[in-house]
């Protein structure tokens, strides 16, 4: 999965006219992570649902946000947070409970019945892979060189394209990336099976004011305990065609 930069969110502290605080949420630009249109995707559905816990806060979404011009507000104090912080990034004030997950996952063909359970099932496959994964997915990944053929491709729709065209027999990336291409190819999720070989990656939100950092871990617990953070995943799995 290539995130090799934080993807962040900023919040703006206004007053909405119900008298809550309006916060103005800088939010990335890749879909189903992020949807401008109808203000949804899998990280927003999430942030409305912390959010319904906190009546006196209300989210407002800004989609596309530069990353560097984010940084430089939170830096500054123009805003008041930032979203999808990895567990390396530095910054003045706390960091939440994980929030958001990524699922980088090894994908195959259904009739090539490939049976894959870790790194080493993928010597002699020929890969291909999202740009960067030699640097992004860990030292094991990067020394493996049992690969017949690897390449990395930026563009995910192509990356899909060459797995579901016989061109490759295994694609690495993003599971919700690579499901939302399909429908760019005419394939199906029902063609394809998933093999789970590589650990989830959480990202976080960071605050500046520790107090509103504990206001939304108390927040997302809930929204976990209640069931409602898995049902917005499998929502969107459903929404693709996905069947475990």
């Amino acid at each position: 999965m290539k995130f090799s930069t934080v993807i962040l969110a900023l919040f703006i502290f206004g007053t909405s006219e119900a008298g809550a605080k309006e916060i103005s949420v800088g939010m990335g630009n890749y879909e189903p992570y992020y949807i401008a249109k109808g203000d949804t995707g899998i990280f927003p559905d999430i942030l409305k649902a912390v959010f319904r816990y906190m009546p006196d806060h209300q989210p407002k979404f800004l989609f596309g946000r530069p990353n560097k011009r984010l940084w430089k507000d939170f830096e500054n104090g123009k805003i008041d947070a930032v979203a999808n912080v990895f567990d390396s990034a530095k910054l003045e004030g706390c960091k939440s409970d994980p929030v958001f997950r990524f699922r980088d996952i090894a994908i195959s063909k259904t009739d090539r019945n490939l049976e894959l359970h870790g790194l080493s099932d993928l010597k002699g496959l020929r890969v291909v892979a999202f740009q960067g994964a030699k640097k992004f997915m860990g030292p094991a990944f990067k020394a493996f060189d049992g690969f017949a053929e690897y390449s990395e491709i930026a563009d995910q729709k192509l990356q899909s394209g060459m797995l579901y065209r016989g061109r490759a027999d295994v694609s690495i990336g993003d599971m919700f990336l690579f499901l939302q291409s399909l429908g760019k190819i005419k394939a199906q999720a029902k063609e394809f099976a998933f093999h789970d070989i590589f650990p989830v990656l959480t990202t976080r939100m960071g605050f500046r004011d520790r107090d509103m950092c504990s206001v939304f871990n108390m927040a997302l617990r809930k929204v976990k305990s209640s069931g409602e953070y898995e049902a917005i995943f499998t929502s969107y799995l459903n929404k693709f065609g996905y069947q475990k």
